[in-house]
């Protein structure tokens, strides 16, 4: 009976000291594909994982369009900060949602043209569409998309990288 009561005391000592008494919370923010992304409007590629954060896309071709349906979510903090860079400008183009509905989302000194948004409101979740348009053949192309949330802890920041292979467009013999 007294190794019980030792083992109920120690139980209940840990709960008190695992507690924040501060009130504060620290989630690291995560990145969740909604969907399989959708080549050309049509067929879902498949994302396979590789390492740690990094995925590879299905191979596409010059010419393709990929859409992409992302939730971004901090859950009790808030959301600071979204990013979505690709490895070269001359490789693949992202094509954003209307410039009017991302000036309803976030600050003015957000740089839509090289992928950084900063969030103007307190937010815990973010969906985002958008597409990705390969221009030219690359073995090494990259899409890296990164969250980060005001928790305040060095685990505030969420990365993923899809590696998306570029094939020449074929052509279609007559």
């Amino acid at each position: 009976m007294k190794k019980y009561s030792y083992f109920i005391l120690g139980l209940i000592a840990s709960a008190i000291t695992a507690c924040d008494l501060t009130g504060e919370s620290n989630y690291r923010p995560d990145i969740t594909l909604l969907q399989q992304p959708i080549l050309n409007h049509a067929d879902s590629l498949d994302v396979t994982f590789e390492e740690a954060n990094s995925y590879r896309l299905d191979t596409i071709h010059v010419g393709d369009t990929v859409s992409f349906f992302v939730r971004t979510r901090s859950f009790a903090n808030s959301l600071k900060e979204f990013n979505l860079t690709q490895s070269s400008d001359s490789v693949s183009r992202i094509i954003l949602p209307a410039k009017e509905s991302l000036d309803s989302i976030f600050l003015s000194t957000s740089d839509y043209s090289k992928g950084r948004f900063l969030f103007s409101s307190s937010a815990n979740i973010f969906y985002f569409p958008f597409y990705y348009v390969a221009r030219k053949a690359s073995k090494e192309a990259k899409l890296i998309i990164s969250v980060t949330s005001d928790a305040s802890f060095e685990y505030n920041q969420s990365i993923i990288s899809l590696k998306t292979p570029i094939l020449d467009t074929v052509a279609v013999a007559e």
